[in-house]
């Protein structure tokens, strides 16, 4: 039975989840006012001095409410302790829940053992590159640095392989993380990040080693120029931050049970369709069913 449809009238947790609904809010009202700001300044020239006062301005505004993020997330925290101290089951339940829906989010700081992966650049290129026309040279040069799509391709190798909380270079990875290049950096939570790039990720640290290091993977296909450019090492304890950013959600809704189990169904039945294409499957359910 759910703890919010208990029958029980007395409810000493009300309190504390009122109270972090509230600072939510507030999480949610600043990420929404720096959005309002970015389209208020609506860049539309070109000009460097332009450019460089609307960088600075943002990078202000940012990291001002980077600060005041922090903090409403530390009294967050304080609210949580006090709802672990009450001795009511229904607010241990309501906290641990919680606790669960922020480390999977990645609004709260994660601890555990896991792997460190670090992507650089190649030292060096082929001298003849060096003597190329300039076009021609950019393409070459290209799989001697490391680029956003190396990023991403060790991500989803880590949580293909059941990590639980990924980092890159201090900037937790969340379902709102965009990673994406812009010129010589990458921008990640939209804060740009130069290499060398060193991805942290809590999980089992074996299952991830193997799955990186695995033939034709990611280890084969980011350091195919140079080996150096692709390092990974297993580590007993990782600390990730928690995300420093704010989480708006302006557009989803929680969808009716109808409709929420009408979507189970159908994405359910397309992955029996997509199985069936994939080589040995349907030998083994027809084998399974036979069994039967």
């Amino acid at each position: 039975m759910s703890v919010f449809s208990s029958p029980v009238r007395y409810r000493p947790w009300l309190s504390q989840v009122t109270i972090l609904a509230t600072i939510l809010g507030a999480l949610l009202a600043l990420s929404l006012k720096t959005q309002d700001k970015l389209r208020e300044l609506q860049i539309g020239g070109t000009r460097p001095g332009l450019l460089a006062g609307a960088y600075a301005e943002l990078r202000g505004t940012s990291e001002d409410q980077r600060r005041q993020i922090a903090e409403l997330r530390k009294q967050l925290g304080k609210y949580r302790d006090a709802a672990i101290n009450d001795d009511s089951k229904a607010a241990r339940m309501v906290n641990e829940e919680l606790n669960k829906a922020n480390l999977a989010l990645g609004l709260q700081a994660a601890t555990g053992p896991g792997i460190v992966v670090v992507l650089r650049d190649a030292k060096s290129v082929p001298p003849e590159i060096k003597k190329m026309p300039a076009e021609a040279q950019i393409e070459l040069i290209k799989p001697y640095n490391i680029h956003d799509a190396d990023v991403l391709t060790v991500i989803n190798e880590l949580r293909q392989a059941g990590a639980e909380a990924v980092a890159v270079n201090d900037q937790r990875v969340t379902p709102w993380t965009a990673i994406r290049c812009v010129g010589p950096t990458v921008l990640i939570n939209n804060v740009p990040v130069a290499p060398p790039f060193e991805i942290k990720a809590v999980g089992n640290k074996d299952t991830m080693m193997s799955a990186l290091l695995i033939n034709g993977g990611a280890r084969d296909t980011i350091s195919e120029k140079d080996p150096q450019m692709f390092s990974v090492d297993k580590s007993d304890s990782l600390t990730l931050p928690a995300f420093a950013g704010a989480a708006p959600i302006r557009y989803s809704r929680s969808a009716p049970e109808g409709k929420a189990d009408a979507a189970l169904n159908s994405s359910e039945a397309q992955g029996k369709e997509g199985s069936k294409t994939l080589p040995g499957v349907a030998e083994a359910q027809n084998q399974k069913e036979k069994g039967k």
